[in-house]
């Protein structure tokens, strides 16, 4: 791993973790972060004391300007410190959006998307999954009755052939 700007004592690397930036990061001590981290530090990371992170963690500390010289953004970047308290568990899959605070005793579960600040000793999870509309019914059956069906990036796909 390069070098981090400070990481404590009992720190734990399980698997493969990509750290962008590190000497923009500071782990404190008794950290574990599992398999498949990707941490993008160049705004600022701080994790405390007897922090873990399971698997398939992905943190931002930076987003690209959207109001700069170009559309959809322009090279500039828009840097933003994340601070993750002491005592923090982390689930899996989950994901941290630049500017967040986690304060000391929160549990993040499992699929979380945070950002902002969350409170100490809180316990935060996504929302149960929602239906956000159907496909047109009619439509459907069509497609799937002449066997329309698309392989990859939606080309044509027919088993036959």
């Amino acid at each position: 791993m390069s070098q981090l700007a400070s990481c404590g004592k009992g720190v734990g690397f399980y698997g493969r973790i990509v750290i962008h930036s590190p000497k923009n990061v500071v782990i404190g001590n008794n950290v574990h972060i599992g398999d498949n981290a990707w941490i993008q530090g160049n705004g600022g990371l701080t994790v405390g004391d007897n922090c873990h992170i399971s698997r398939n963690f992905v943190l931002y500390t930076a987003n690209h300007c959207y109001e700069g010289d170009r559309i959809p953004y322009d090279e500039q970047l828009v840097k933003k410190p994340v601070v993750i308290g002491r005592n923090v568990w982390i689930g899996m899959n989950v994901c941290i959006a630049p500017g967040t605070k986690i304060g000391d005793g929160a549990i993040i579960g499992m699929g979380t998307v945070v950002s902002g600040d969350v409170p100490s000793r809180s316990i935060i999870g996504s929302e149960k999954w929602r239906i956000l509309g159907y496909r047109d019914k009619d439509e459907y059956d069509k497609l799937d009755k002449n066997q329309e069906y698309g392989g990859p990036g939606g080309i044509p796909f027919h088993a036959d052939a």
